[in-house]
């Protein structure tokens, strides 16, 4: 009988831990469904270690943005690596590689000597300089491609899982409303939902916050009423989670 393979989790605040311990010598790629908070966790964790962070989104590049273009110099061409890679003052970084699974093949490919070496042709990047890369699992139906073996081979790679009590701790800090608050207190299960087959909205961390933010905008104005706070619920997460919120706020009259 074959076994199933054993995945490992971290939470975020894990993750961002880790993040700043390695990445300065070993690239990081974290990997967990939409919305869980990946970008941001790796931002805190280079503003916390003072660190720029510079980002490259994997979707909107091509390998002559990792590469660089070539030029002449004498009789020999010389590839010009993009100023987000290699800045002209020589000081550490965070390099963002975000949505990396998504990176088309030959994109993956001019990623291999920056993940492993830290290197761009023959540029180094500066000492120090962290290499952390961020993107969705396959099952996620995200737009996600193969990620090639090569790759694989070139990264650390964490799992990323939402910790509630993490979570709650974080939106209280962020000024999350007490009305997302309580309902995700009460389920638990509703701050993260799997991703469902059709285009829809669905629950994330990143989801309620949103929500949150949209019933504060909202409520500002004088107009939040329970039939909008249904909509806007319906608009961002699971519906069955929109319309539980809906009646729990409606019963218990947040404001």
């Amino acid at each position: 009988m074959t076994s199933s393979p054993l995945t490992e989790t971290v939470t975020l605040s894990q993750a961002r831990e880790l993040i700043a311990c390695l990445s300065h010598e070993q690239s990081v790629l974290l990997l967990s469904p939409p919305g869980v908070g990946k970008s941001d966790v790796v931002r805190q964790a280079a503003a916390e270690a003072g660190l720029e962070c510079k980002s490259l989104l994997g979707t909107q590049i091509a390998p002559e943005d990792v590469s660089g273009v070539p030029r002449i110099v004498g009789e020999r061409s010389v590839f010009c690596p993009p100023r987000v890679l290699l800045p002209e003052n020589p000081q550490k970084f965070c390099l963002f590689l975000d949505e990396l699974p998504a990176c088309a093949p030959d994109v993956q490919k001019a990623f291999y000597s920056l993940l492993l070496e830290r290197r761009i042709g023959e540029y180094a990047l500066p000492e120090g300089t962290w290499v952390v890369a961020a993107g969705n699992r396959a099952e996620d139906k995200a737009l996600v491609r193969t990620i090639s073996s090569a790759l694989v081979n070139r990264v650390l790679i964490l799992n990323v899982r939402i910790d509630v009590a993490e979570w709650l701790e974080w939106a209280r800090r962020s000024g999350v409303r007490a009305d997302v608050l309580a309902f995700i207190e009460q389920n638990p299960d509703a701050l993260l939902r799997p991703v469902p087959d059709r285009a829809a909205p669905f629950s994330t961390p990143r989801a309620w916050a949103s929500l949150s933010r949209a019933l504060d905008l909202v409520a500002a104005r004088g107009v939040l009423t329970g039939p909008l706070v249904r909509a806007l619920a319906v608009g961002r997460v699971s519906d069955d989670d929109a319309r539980r919120f809906a009646a729990a706020w409606a019963g218990e009259k947040f404001p």
